[in-house]
C-alpha cells in the first residue's frame, strides 16, 4: 500500500547493484543511537512507559501451572488505600491500583489458599521421564546402514548429552500496559510476534483482531519468547475490568516460574572409527519438545489458562531441535533423526539458537571424543572433514588468534591447577555464517572451579554491514552461551519451579567474563548473514573440550 492504494509491482531482479568499492556507509563502525538514552536512564523500555490516566496493577499468582484455588479473602485487603478492583477469574488474580505501591503491598497482603499436586517427574529422574514419552518423529539423514557399520567399526564411541531446561532470565521482568477503554484497543509490550499475538488477545477479549492494535516497545532482555505475551495478556484483562489503560510489570519470581523455558534436551550421538583413526559412519538422535510455542491462539498465554483451570496443550508444534543436528562435516553414512516429545512437564519456548546451541555442543563434544579415540588433534581432525573453504578459513583463522598448540587431548594431568583448550566449528543452521570458537580455561582439580580465561571467535557472516555491532552481537552471544554453559539450570520439585531468584538462578557474573578476541572475516562479494545466534551455538562444546584437554574430564550435561 503506498500513498493510501494498493499497487501492485513486478520484481524482476534487473535492478543494478552497487559494486562493493562504491559502499559509503556498508562496513563502517556505526554508534548505535539508543546507548545514551538507555545510559542516561531515559524512557528506553517497556519497563518505563507511562500513559495518562493509567493504572497500576500486580499479580497473585498459583504457586505452580496445577495448582487451584481454594479461597481468596478479598477482605484481607480493605486497609489498603487506592485499591480499585480486585480481579478473580478462575485461578487469574491481579488487583488494580491507583499508585504502583498500593499493588505491591496489596498483593503482598491478600490471602489466598491454593490446592496442589505433583506434576513434575523428581528433578533426578527428568531425562529418564523425557525417554520416556510419546514422540512425533522428523528423519532429517537417512541412511539406515549407519548402526551396522558402527558395530562393525574398529572403535565405537557412543553418547549421551543433556541439555536442562533454561530460564530467559530477562534482567528486567516483563511488562505490558493495556488501554482497553475504547472499542479500539491499544497494547504496549515487548512481544517478539504482533501479529500473531494479536490474534491471540482478540480471542481472550472476545473482539476481532482488528480491534486491536499491538505496539513494540523494546524489552529489557529476551533472546528468545520469555513471559513478555503473558504480560500482555494480563495486562489486557486487568484493563478491561477496571476501565482504564493499565500497567502490569511481572515480578522477578513471576518472571522466573511464569515464562516459557528453553527446552530440556536429550541428545545422543553415536560413530564409528577404523583401525586407522577415520570415521566409519554417524548417527544422531535428538530427543526435545518444540522449541515454539507461538501465541498464535489464547491457549498458548498463562493467562487464558489461568481463567479456564486449564493445563496448556500439548503437541502443537514440532520446530527447531532440528537446528544443526546435522553436522557440515563429511562423514559417511549419516543418519539424523529428531523426536519431538509430544508432552513436557515445562512450557517451552524459543531461546537463542532454538536447538542450535545444544545440537551443536553434542556434536562438537563428541568429535572431540573421536578424535581423542584416534590419538589426533582436535584442530587437525576436523579440517579433515570439511571440504567448505570457507569453513576451514574461520578455523585456521581461529587458531591463528589463539596460537593454537596442537597435541591431542586430554594433555598430562599437572600437580595444581590445569589449563586447557578446546575447540568447536558450526555454520549456523548449516548454510548461514559460520563460527570457530577456540576457549583456554583453567580447572582447579580440588574444587573442581573452572575458571574461562579467553574465548576466541572467529566469525564469517559474508558480508558485514556494521563491525560495531556485530562485534557487539558476538560478545553478547559468547556471554549469555557462557552463562548456560557454566551455571543455569531451572529447579524444580514434584510441585513446582524453585528457581525463583538470582541465588537459586544463578547467571554469569561481571567478574567472571573472560577476555574475548574477535576475528572478524568480510567476505563482500557473498550475501550479509545473520549474527544474532550463530556465535552462541560453539561455546559450551568448547568449554567442555577444553575441560577434557586439561583435566581428562568428559562433560556430558550442561
Amino acid at each position: 500500500r503506498m500513498a493510501g492504494k494498493l499497487s501492485n509491482l513486478d520484481l524482476t531482479g534487473a535492478v543494478p547493484l552497487k559494486s562493493p568499492q562504491d559502499y559509503r556507509i556498508v562496513v563502517k563502525p556505526i554508534p548505535r543511537v539508543d546507548i545514551p538514552a538507555k545510559f542516561s536512564g531515559q524512557q528506553s523500555f517497556i519497563q518505563d512507559l507511562v500513559v495518562a490516566d493509567m493504572l497500576h496493577a500486580r499479580l497473585v499468582r498459583p504457586p505452580s501451572s496445577t495448582a487451584t484455588l481454594v479461597s481468596v479473602d478479598e477482605n484481607s485487603i480493605e486497609a489498603v488505600p487506592g485499591v480499585v478492583k480486585l480481579v478473580q477469574r478462575g485461578n487469574f488474580i491481579g488487583i488494580v491500583t491507583q499508585r504502583e505501591e498500593q499493588a505491591i503491598l496489596a498483593s503482598q497482603l491478600l490471602k489466598v489458599e491454593w490446592s496442589e499436586k505433583p506434576f513434575m517427574p523428581p528433578m533426578a529422574d527428568l531425562y529418564t521421564f523425557l525417554r520416556s514419552q510419546p514422540t512425533r518423529d522428523n528423519i532429517l539423514v537417512d541412511d539406515r546402514q549407519v548402526e551396522t557399520i558402527i558395530a562393525h567399526s574398529a572403535h565405537q564411541v557412543r553418547a549421551e548429552y543433556h541439555q536442562p531446561y533454561h530460564a530467559h532470565a530477562s534482567i528486567g521482568p516483563s511488562c505490558a500496559v493495556a488501554d482497553a477503554t475504547t472499542d479500539q484497543i491499544t497494547i504496549w509490550c515487548s512481544t517478539p510476534g504482533p501479529y500473531p499475538l494479536r490474534n491471540a488477545l482478540a480471542q481472550l477479549a472476545n473482539v476481532p483482531a482488528e480491534k486491536l492494535h499491538v505496539i513494540h516497545v523494546e524489552g529489557a532482555g529476551s533472546y528468545g519468547q520469555n513471559g513478555s505475551d503473558d504480560a500482555a495478556a494480563d495486562a489486557l484483562v486487568l484493563s478491561q475490568a477496571g476501565g482504564k489503560p493499565v500497567r502490569v510489570p511481572w515480578t522477578r519470581q513471576d518472571e522466573f516460574v511464569w515464562e516459557p523455558k528453553a527446552p530440556a534436551m536429550v541428545m545422543e550421538v553415536h560413530a564409528g572409527l577404523d583401525a586407522p583413526g577415520n570415521v566409519t559412519a554417524w548417527g544422531y538422535p535428538v530427543l526435545s519438545p518444540s522449541a515454539v510455542a507461538p501465541a498464535c491462539f489464547s491457549g498458548q498465554l498463562v493467562t487464558a489458562q489461568l481463567i479456564a483451570q486449564q493445563p496448556f496443550p500439548a503437541g502443537l508444534f514440532s520446530f527447531g531441535a532440528e537446528r544443526n543436528a546435522p553436522t557440515n562435516y563429511t562423514f559417511p553414512h549419516q543418519r539424523i533423526t529428531v523426536h519431538y516429545l509430544a508432552n513436557t512437564p515445562l512450557r517451552a519456548s524459543s531461546m537463542r539458537s532454538l536447538g542450535g546451541a545444544e545440537n551443536t555442543f553434542a556434536n562438537e563434544s563428541l568429535v572431540d571424543e573421536l578424535a581423542a579415540a584416534a590419538a589426533a588433534d582436535s584442530l587437525d581432525f576436523r579440517l579433515g572433514y570439511l571440504d567448505d573453504p570457507r569453513a576451514i578459513d574461520v578455523l585456521h583463522a581461529a587458531a591463528k588468534k589463539a596460537g593454537w598448540d596442537a597435541h591431542p587431548s586430554p594433555q598430562p594431568r599437572p600437580e595444581g591447577l590445569m589449563e586447557g583448550r578446546g575447540v568447536a566449528f558450526a555454520r549456523y543452521e548449516n548454510d548461514e555464517a559460520l563460527v570457530a570458537c577456540i576457549a583456554r580455561l583453567q580447572v582447579d582439580p580440588a574444587s573442581g572451579l573452572v575458571s574461562v580465561k579467553r574465548i576466541v571467535i572467529a566469525h564469517d557472516c559474508g558480508l558485514i554491514i556494521n563491525p560495531d555491532g556485530l562485534k557487539n552481537q558476538i560478545e553478547g552471544n559468547v556471554i549469555q552461551s557462557l552463562s548456560r554453559t557454566l551455571k543455569e539450570e531451572v529447579q524444580f520439585d514434584e510441585y513446582r519451579i524453585r528457581s525463583v531468584d538470582w541465588d537459586s538462578y544463578p547467571i554469569l557474573k561481571f567478574s567472571e567474563v573472560p577476555e574475548i578476541d574477535i576475528v572478524l572475516i568480510d567476505r563482500p562479494d557473498q550475501p550479509a548473514l545473520g549474527a544474532g545466534g550463530p556465535s552462541t551455538v560453539t561455546t559450551a562444546a568448547a568449554i567442555a573440550n577444553a575441560i577434557f584437554d586439561a583435566a581428562g574430564t568428559r562433560l556430558r550435561q550442561l
